[in-house]
């Protein structure tokens, strides 16, 4: 519930998007021993482990509390040496 309120406010995001992921996990691997050695999980949990990942590696959006108390961060490419300048 702490992962899924962080996520849904914006609050320490890659915190709720790690918790997220490494609980969806446990419940989908918690399923696995079955009697003739077939997965009969949800697809639907490797979408939600899926997603947390990627919330992880994206970080929050414009309007979430993190970019309020943090500021946002803008991301600066170098300009190549071989590139002409223009």
């Amino acid at each position: 519930m702490v992962a899924g309120c962080s996520l849904l406010l914006g609050f320490l995001t890659p915190v709720g998007g790690a918790l997220t992921a490494l609980l969806s996990a446990g419940m989908t691997y918690s399923r696995l021993p079955v009697p003739n050695g077939m997965f009969t999980g949800n697809p639907l949990s490797f979408s939600v482990i899926a997603m947390a990942v990627a919330l992880i590696f994206l970080g929050p959006g414009a309007y979430s509390l993190d970019s309020l108390l943090f500021g946002r961060r803008r991301v600066i490419i170098p300009r190549s040496s071989s590139l002409p300048n223009s």
